[in-house]
């Protein structure tokens, strides 16, 4: 069992990493690392359909390494992808309550 087991893990900051083109590198820094089923959850979970250019709109979520969540989005779509991270993560704790 997981920290998140008894306490939903939340968003502790976030990051603008660094810039490749239009696209950011964001970082989201969780409460706690989360186990692999929260993983899946969190990254699996279909979300609203994206607007956009085409790569963004067609393209995959973020990935979950350790206590970080990673995602290369364009740079005007920032808050997008803050939404879409925030529904992925109340998604995910819901799911995986103990």
């Amino acid at each position: 069992m997981g920290e998140h087991d008894t306490v939903p893990i939340a968003i502790e900051g976030r990051s603008l990493a660094r810039e490749i083109g239009e696209r950011v590198e964001v970082e989201w820094v969780l409460s706690a690392e989360p186990d692999l089923e929260w993983t899946e959850v969190f990254q699996f979970t279909s979300v609203e359909a994206r607007e956009g250019p085409v790569d963004w709109v067609e393209g995959g979520g973020p990935d979950v390494v350790g206590r970080t969540v990673r995602w290369f989005v364009p740079t005007a779509l920032v808050d997008n992808a803050d939404s879409e991270v925030g529904r992925r993560l109340e998604v995910a704790n819901r799911r995986c309550r103990p």
